[in-house]
């Protein structure tokens, strides 16, 4: 993800368009979700934008992160929900080890 153009994403709408001119261009972009997003919109919702733009847009690669704040709580909720991609506000082995055995990942969120 170093060097990857980083975007924030809060709905379909703004999702859309950046998958749009990333199959138009032909590059891979990185979505991030804002601050306390697992807070704000629920694991369900920030899952169903995830599973829309990989039906929607089969032929982009993209990653998208969605940032659980510093809780272990919604971030397993993320995780059960079935998004890949997660930060915290700070790093917690347990749930790294945990979004491991699901095939995920929780990384450091892009500044």
């Amino acid at each position: 993800m170093a060097g990857d153009l980083v975007t924030v994403v809060r709905d379909w709408r703004q999702m859309e368009a950046v998958l749009t001119v990333a199959r138009e261009s032909g590059s891979s972009p990185v979505l991030l979700t804002p601050e306390n997003a697992a807070a704000t919109y629920g694991a369900g919702y920030l899952a169903a934008l995830q599973d829309r733009a990989r039906q929607e847009f089969p032929d982009v690669s993209f990653v998208l992160i969605v940032d659980c704040g510093d809780a272990p709580g919604y971030a397993l909720a993320c995780l059960r929900a079935g998004v890949r991609t997660i930060s915290m506000t700070s790093h917690n082995e347990k749930i790294a080890d945990i979004a491991r055995q699901m095939g995920a990942e929780l990384v450091r969120r892009p500044s």
